[in-house]
């Protein structure tokens, strides 16, 4: 009688331990879309010192659809509505607070503006392998298309791995047609998508139509219908039309990039914001261009979007100030060193990918390849390009001798514009 009675006693002090075990390790926020930022940071605070078990309940006091759809990949996350029944053993706690660890116990503090735990956040990665082109790249773009069919992409399908074609021109525009008709398939991605920038007149020139749609993959949904982040994604890869793969199974050594050492369907925490390759080409460069290529991996922080719109408003997107959105990010940090020394280590270096910009990597060597065991993909390969200056070279030398000849014909037009005196000086 008296084991059965201890064996109750037992019973009960465990059912007791684990209500108030419960009531500790849950906390209840609430929060509205502008201040998302606190909301992120707060969670990773809370990944980083809480006990794993630990969960939080977020009111959602007016969150948009790409907050809500990247809440539920967060660890330990559940939202409830505005008039969510609010139970008295959860602990609140406000949103513009953030956890710390003091001799094994946990406290809150205010954040004071500052969000060092952003990049700490454990998540499920949704991945986009993100393709820019113009009309001029169809060429390039097809050739790569063919180039997935020889070097294969995976070897498994990614249920969270999504492609997406994306161009500078509006939705619904001839050229998306056109790219629509191909009707590539590959069973490596769940979804295949096609944005559409949009862009002016005044935004579609070089290098500044590329800066607007790398931008516009960041931006705040408000103000944007292709976000990446406002549509779940964690992280993507951009690839733009004159990289090539040089092995098989490319993409599963992206994504391992992200997952390692995690399952993919583990949560991971991402504390990089860039990863990618510096130039490797043959063509000497300056210092100023040692920075990581635009063709790379991204992790899409919110701390990231905040560093991006600092650069931009130093360095913004018109002509002769922008040096190429991926160059203006490094060449802000030259300046701001006191900024650069906190943030630097989030821009990794990695042999993934080759840069080559205009220059090629002799990647159709084969001793390229075996010397280069970890590299998957190329970008600036020459071979293309090459074929199209000299397509530029020749009509640019029938314009010339069609100018010399409406000159020998109408010299006294050609000489109030000083062109006589020229071809007397060349002929």
């Amino acid at each position: 009688m008296i084991v059965i009675s201890l064996y109750c006693f037992l019973l009960l002090l465990l059912h007791r331990i684990l209500i108030i075990e419960s009531i500790v390790l849950q906390y209840e926020t609430k929060c509205k879309s502008s201040q998302f930022i606190d909301l992120e940071n707060l969670i990773g605070s809370l990944h980083t010192y809480a006990p794993n078990s630990t969960k939080l309940i977020v009111r959602d006091m007016g969150l948009t659809n790409g907050q809500q759809n990247l809440l539920k990949r967060y660890e330990n996350i559940q939202i409830v509505s505005s008039n969510y029944a609010q139970s008295s053993n959860i602990q609140q706690i406000d949103v513009d607070h953030e956890f710390i660890l003091i001799n094994n116990t946990l406290y809150s503090r205010n954040n004071q503006g500052k969000y060092p735990f952003i990049d700490l956040i454990r998540k499920q990665f949704s991945f986009a392998l993100v393709i820019p082109f113009i009309e001029s790249q169809l060429n390039n773009l097809i050739h790569l298309l063919n180039l997935t069919e020889i070097y294969l992409p995976c070897q498994k399908y990614f249920h969270s791995t999504d492609l997406i074609f994306y161009h500078n021109e509006e939705s619904s525009s001839a050229l998306e047609k056109y790219i629509t008709k191909l009707n590539y398939q590959n069973k490596c991605f769940k979804n295949i998508y096609y944005f559409a920038a949009n862009l002016s007149a005044d935004e579609d020139m070089y290098p500044v139509g590329s800066a607007y749609m790398w931008k516009k993959l960041f931006s705040n949904e408000s103000t944007n219908t292709i976000s990446l982040r406002a549509r779940g994604y964690t992280h993507f890869f951009l690839m733009e039309p004159d990289t090539r793969p040089i092995r098989s199974y490319w993409l599963d050594a992206i994504i391992e990039k992200i997952t390692n050492p995690y399952d993919q369907q583990s949560y991971i925490s991402t504390n990089w914001w860039m990863i990618g390759s510096i130039y490797r080409g043959t063509i000497p460069l300056g210092r100023e261009f040692l920075h990581i290529n635009g063709n790379a991996l991204y992790h899409l922080s919110l701390d990231f979007i905040r560093f991006i719109e600092n650069v931009s408003n130093e360095i913004p997107n018109v002509l002769g100030k922008t040096n190429g959105y991926d160059l203006d990010l490094f060449l802000y940090m030259f300046k701001h060193v006191d900024i650069a020394k906190n943030v630097w280590h989030k821009f990794q270096f990695t042999d993934l990918i080759q840069n080559c910009w205009h220059s090629g990597c002799n990647d159709t060597d084969t001793d390229f390849i075996h010397m280069n065991p970890n590299t998957y993909l190329v970008h600036g390969n020459k071979i293309l390009p090459k074929a199209v200056s000299s397509l530029k070279k020749f009509f640019y030398f029938i314009l010339l001798g069609l100018c010399a000849m409406f000159c020998l014909r109408f010299r006294h037009y050609c000489r109030r514009v000083f062109i006589n005196a020229i071809l007397l000086k060349i002929f």
